[in-house]
């Protein structure tokens, strides 16, 4: 049983607290269900699908394949603890359920997300502000077994990374790197909650499974909405006046969903000659796409 209490204590100490079992094992099987289908293709020309950004695939349209998936989001014992830590009422503002894939390409960088995104329709970008009063709750909950990957956290920093106006920190790795806590080797259904400022990435990994996570922002009211949500018709009859109010029912939100990709990251090399075969200048075709994947 989770105590609300005690976790802020842990939260307001540590700037994180472990939460796992909130979310039942029948829930998460559940979300699993419904999400392998769009994560097998990607999200283009109106296939519903994923949208792939290098080692990474982040499912479209997140929250319209499973009640479950909104009941997580949701969860009323996750949104008092959100609002009595952020001593305020709180929306979802970032949301995503997305894999990563091992690379030796990729790393995330040591940051922090106690800022604002929005998206800069003149420069096809996301233009981020750090906002140090920010105060809010970010979860991230593995939808499957990790053993390496996994969410690293360095223990305490949200107590010292607000007196420093900006959002990456691997400048600093060499003062805190006896304090990184790293949750690897861990079952499904792990979730950890931390104050957004807390400095986090997800660590390296080279080999093994691709790491499957779900990703919630809640931020105080006087913050931005934050993204787009898109609800399916079949799961809105029902839901409260606390969860509409949580999903931003009648907001405008204030930046799109992240990420968006480059549209030729949507296919890959053999993805490209299976679609050329039915061309009739299939060698020309398939020349100018080929080099359109390596310059972009």
């Amino acid at each position: 049983m989770i105590n609300i209490n005690d976790s802020i204590k842990k939260i307001k100490e540590d700037g994180f607290v472990d939460l796992t079992g909130l979310i039942t094992n029948g829930t998460i099987e559940k979300i699993n269900e419904c999400v392998s289908r769009p994560f097998s293709s990607t999200h283009v020309n109106g296939r519903k699908g994923y949208v792939k950004m290098g080692d990474q695939h982040f499912l479209a349209n997140t929250l319209t394949w499973g009640k479950e998936i909104i009941e997580a989001y949701t969860n009323p014992i996750l949104i008092n603890l959100c609002e009595k830590y952020s001593e305020s009422n709180v929306h979802l503002s970032n949301y995503r359920i997305y894999k990563t894939l091992p690379s030796n390409e990729f790393s995330m960088w040591w940051h922090v997300d106690n800022k604002i995104d929005r998206y800069n329709y003149d420069t096809n970008v996301f233009d981020i502000e750090v906002i140090s009063k920010d105060k809010g709750i970010i979860i991230i909950m593995y939808l499957v077994d990790v053993e390496d990957g996994g969410v690293q956290l360095v223990k305490g920093s949200h107590k010292w990374s607000r007196k420093h106006s900006k959002e990456s920190f691997d400048d600093m790795e060499h003062s805190f790197k006896d304090d990184i806590i790293t949750f690897n080797n861990r079952p499904k259904g792990t979730l950890i909650a931390y104050d957004y400022a807390t400095i986090h990435r997800a660590s390296p990994y080279y080999k093994g499974e691709s790491r499957m996570s779900l990703f919630g922002q809640y931020s105080p009211d006087w913050m931005p909405i934050g993204e787009p949500i898109i609800l399916h018709a079949r799961d809105i009859y029902d839901l409260s006046k606390k969860q509409k109010e949580v999903l931003n029912f009648g907001k405008v939100p204030s930046t799109e969903n992240w990420p968006i990709a480059d549209p030729t990251e949507a296919l890959s090399f053999n993805e490209i000659d299976e679609l050329l075969e039915r061309q009739t200048t299939k060698s020309m075709a398939k020349r100018i796409l080929k080099r359109i994947l390596r310059l972009s």
